[in-house]
């Protein structure tokens, strides 16, 4: 049969890293991983496979630590019903500790003013579900940082968040919580974010320092033009991607209403935002991604590739890069031979040695989303990788990121993404 093939060369941003890298099953091995990664002198990388952990004591961050769950469905479900004693925070992020979240739900955690994580450094929550839970989702301390972008924080029994620091929201998703929303005792910076439909003391007590394309549904968030707005979502479900989102309801009024200069390249499924198109809150609505969600079996990290072969796409992004990096890289679907190298020689990172996953082209859309783990130099310590590669609009970019933190996203500054049929 036919194959396709993807060929780039391209200049695209530097990035800093360097991590240990931990791997978890279930909440046995994960407390083990932290318990490692805390006694680790640098910052670490804990990759959870998919399906259910329950850890018994709570996981305490003192280094700086990622966890990082499946870029694909099934989730990495974290539970904190079994933390003993009951009710207990599920984390806590100590004062010199960093917390990054990737591809996680996290539920049934707190209680009795208990979080699911409670915040004394500083958390990033990224492409991640805290939903269903009996105390606060998010506790961000006085002197604690917090930032959470294309994530979701739902149908919690107590408010979705407390902050007494510094919050700063990005395309998320705040709403269904019992006893309110957001509580503002410190900075809270919202962006393109849909605070909406939480009872008790409301969406937000305490409004919103800033503001930029937000919406909320009563009023008291402070929002500007989308205040008093019911953005209809759907319910907390499964929606594509890793995690469970909340859908945006066809006609709802955050359907193109983000600043799309500040709206990531994907939405929290890892399904990409059109330029010029961009929806409020942590979910893109399909209807403006031209092509609808990808049929069952054929979205990012299934391996296949729907509308066809033959097509050659750019990639598109946002933003204007000034330093450059080189890249290349040849995969084959259906093939874990490849060719790949990513050299930052700049802040000594080189990757090399890609053994892919995954790879999913979506024609119709311009998408192309490799996954797999590659070798980074000169440690030739394995890291995971996601790759994706857009085209939209004559627009092009690529985004890399791996396990252990570093990021980058932009517009591709030269070179081009070919997507040819193979015929072998």
């Amino acid at each position: 049969m036919s194959a396709l093939l993807g060929a780039l060369t391209a200049l695209v941003p530097p990035g800093t890293a360097s991590a240990d890298t931990y791997h978890a099953g279930d909440g046995a091995s994960l407390q083990a991983a932290v318990a490692n990664a805390d006694a680790s002198s640098g910052s670490s990388t804990i990759d959870l496979t998919a399906g259910a952990f329950l850890p018994t004591s709570t996981l305490k961050i003192a280094r700086d630590i990622t966890i990082v769950g499946p870029g694909s469905a099934p989730a990495a479900k974290l539970a904190g019903s079994a933390v003993a004693p009951y009710p207990s925070d599920l984390f806590i992020v100590e004062a010199h500790g960093a917390l990054t979240l990737l591809n996680v739900e996290l539920t049934g955690s707190g209680g009795d003013g208990y979080a699911a994580i409670d915040d004394y450094g500083a958390v990033d929550l990224e492409s991640s579900t805290v939903a269903g839970d009996v105390g606060p989702g998010l506790f961000v301390q006085h002197g604690a940082v917090a930032t959470v972008r294309n994530s979701t924080l739902a149908d919690g029994l107590d408010f979705g968040v407390l902050d007494d620091g510094a919050a700063s929201f990005f395309n998320s998703t705040v709403a269904f919580n019992k006893n309110g929303g957001i509580e503002n005792k410190g900075t809270l910076n919202l962006t393109n974010t849909i605070v909406a439909e939480n009872t008790g003391s409301g969406d937000c007590e305490g409004r919103a320092n800033t503001s930029d394309h937000s919406l909320d549904s009563d009023g008291s968030c402070g929002v500007g033009a989308l205040s008093r707005v019911d953005p209809d979502l759907g319910r907390l479900m499964e929606n594509g991607g890793p995690t469970t989102t909340l859908a945006l309801e066809a006609g709802s009024p955050a359907i193109g209403a983000g600043d799309d200069s500040k709206c990531p390249s994907e939405d929290q499924r890892h399904f990409v935002r059109p330029r010029g198109s961009c929806d409020i809150g942590a979910y893109q609505s399909d209807a403006l991604q031209g092509a609808g969600q990808p049929a069952p079996g054929t979205g990012p990290g299934s391996g296949r590739a729907p509308g066809g072969g033959g097509a050659t796409v750019g990639v598109s992004g946002h933003g204007t890069l000034s330093a450059k990096v080189a890249f290349s890289i040849r995969a084959q679907v259906g093939q874990a031979r490849t060719t790949f190298r990513y050299a930052d020689r700049s802040h000594n990172l080189v990757l090399s040695e890609l053994k892919l996953r995954s790879l999913a082209i979506d024609t119709a859309r311009g998408v192309a989303t490799l996954r797999g783990s590659a070798v980074k130099m000169p440690s030739r310590r394995r890291v995971s990788v996601t790759v994706v590669l857009v085209s939209h609009a004559g627009h092009r970019s690529l985004r890399i990121q791996l396990s252990n933190g570093y990021y980058r996203s932009g517009r591709l500054l030269s070179g081009a993404i070919g997507f040819l049929r193979d015929a072998g």
